[in-house]
């Protein structure tokens, strides 16, 4: 009877013992872990590796506001080794005006010609003898007048554009010779067809310049009104100015084609000729 009872003990004291391990590892321990972990230091986050375009652009800005031959060459390697910084587009910026200044220095390039102005010259003449277009030699020399003197010099540069019309960033991207020139930002684009997929390779057709329906020449006493453009072909694409306003004081309706400010407009109408490659994307 005692050996009986002695063994009904020894199984509830198992039992119990059984349930209170269980009930340690179920509860009490899985308790104190939480708490361990709520009082432990939490694992700190790695910084960030700093990027090199960053580094590489505070490295520059000393030289952003330069309008040096350095300072270009400096900014054009930037874009070329970080075409897509965050900054690219300030870097772009600024390259552009150091181009724009340095186009105009006859010491700047090695292919810029100094032309001296002889008796009988005009625009027109010295465009002929050089291939280019008479206002391209008005707009890269600033002149206000075609009207020329006899020794007056006058920069020839020799240029080899293209034209990229970006229509994510909205942007005409002009280049010289492959290499980065300026970047002009599109009031608006409007594109249908392969221009409008960025699957287009197509050319300057030509460059208009329209009073009403009739077609105006450079240095003709109606040009300085007239309506001007660029055409692109295949597509017939139309680069221009924004509208005229209504007489009603509507706004006009945004045309198809690439608008650009007037001033970037005529840019990029003295840089192209028919022939100027345009490529979309």
């Amino acid at each position: 009877m005692f050996i009986k009872a002695l063994t009904i003990l020894f199984l509830i004291a198992g039992i119990l013992g059984g349930s209170g391990y269980f009930i340690y590892e179920l509860y009490y321990k899985q308790k104190k872990l939480d708490v361990v972990e709520q009082v432990a230091a939490p694992t700190p986050t790695p910084a960030p590796t700093p990027s090199p375009a960053i580094a590489a652009l505070e490295a520059l800005k000393p030289i952003l506001g330069k309008n040096t031959i350095e300072a270009r060459d400096a900014l054009t390697a930037y874009i070329e080794t970080y075409p897509d910084a965050p900054k690219a587009a300030e870097v772009r910026s600024a390259l552009g005006r150091i181009n724009l200044v340095l186009f105009r220095d006859p010491t700047a390039s090695p292919t810029n010609t100094l032309y001296t102005v002889k008796k009988g010259d005009s625009l027109d003449r010295i465009k002929s003898q050089f291939k280019t277009n008479a206002e391209f030699i008005y707009w890269a020399n600033g002149l206000a007048s075609i009207n020329l003197k006899i020794g007056q010099e006058l920069l020839i540069p020799v240029v080899d554009t293209s034209l990229v019309i970006d229509r994510g960033a909205s942007t005409v991207l002009v280049m010289n010779g492959g290499v980065f020139f300026n970047e002009y930002p599109a009031v608006s684009i409007s594109l249908t067809g392969q221009a409008a997929k960025g699957e287009l390779e197509a050319k300057v057709a030509d460059r208009l310049a329209r009073k009403g329906e009739t077609r105006v020449a450079f240095g003709s006493k109606d040009y300085t009104e007239a309506e001007r453009t660029i055409l692109i072909n295949p597509g017939n694409i139309v680069l221009r100015t924004p509208p005229a306003p209504t007489t009603d004081g509507s706004t006009p309706a945004t045309p198809h084609g690439v608008v650009l400010s007037p001033a970037d407009f005529e840019d990029i109408y003295a840089l192209v000729k028919s022939g100027t490659p345009v490529s979309f994307k």
